[in-house]
């Protein structure tokens, strides 16, 4: 091939094709990724609305697993993140004034991994507010 003949903005990447084809042929044969999913959502909201009811300034918003801390200063987004990141949690943060700390997880993430996450993200977000 020539410089450039092998790709362009209209052709797609076979490999990542013929990858989404079987992920999608093994995480769709069964509902049980649909339930583990619904499952997390509720989790990550239950925690989410504890907190938010925990503390004052502290909101929630977003819907199954992808939701989010709002503050209502800014600065304690950010500074929730900085001490979930010190734990080894990598969450953002988002909204015009970066006053949400966002949680975005892989639909494969263990209830394990949730759940650790989650505590590391409830206990930065208690030292913050405290």
């Amino acid at each position: 091939w020539s410089p450039g003949e092998h790709n362009g903005t209209f052709r797609g990447n076979n490999p990542a094709f013929v990858t989404a084809t079987a992920a999608l042929e093994q995480y769709w044969a069964d509902d049980l990724l649909s339930l583990s999913t619904a499952s997390k959502g509720k989790r990550i909201g239950e925690i989410f609305a504890n907190l938010a009811d925990s503390f004052d300034g502290v909101s929630t918003r977003g819907r199954g697993m992808v939701q989010g801390l709002v503050f209502d200063d800014p600065g304690k987004a950010v500074k929730v993140c900085g001490l979930a990141y010190d734990e080894g949690l990598l969450a953002e943060t988002s909204g015009p004034s970066d006053e949400v700390v966002k949680l975005l997880p892989p639909l494969t993430i263990t209830s394990e991994e949730l759940n650790h996450g989650l505590s590391i993200l409830a206990e930065a977000t208690a030292k913050v507010c405290a």
